[in-house]
């Protein structure tokens, strides 16, 4: 469980408290575990998606050679038997 540490207050209009306490009680859920999961959706995820497809990207540009499956699945096996 990560540990929370650092608090941020948020002012909500009337609607917007309104509509979070809904959301909260239909999912069971906290509001400010709701806001988390908003922030996290909107804001991180999109900056960790970035990573890895600039990841990918620059695993793809290496050219590495890459023989059919069979054979690399061969090599695999053959490798981890010794």
């Amino acid at each position: 469980m990560s540990m929370y540490t650092a608090r941020v207050q948020s002012v909500l209009t009337p609607y917007q408290h309104a509509a979070m306490q809904e959301l909260s009680k239909k999912s069971k859920t906290p509001i400010s575990v709701l806001i988390r999961q908003a922030i996290e959706q909107v804001y991180f995820e999109p900056i960790a998606q970035k990573r890895r497809l600039n990841a990918l990207d620059q695993l793809l540009s290496l050219d590495a050679p890459v023989a059919d499956w069979e054979q690399m699945e061969a090599e695999i096996v053959q490798g981890a038997v010794t």
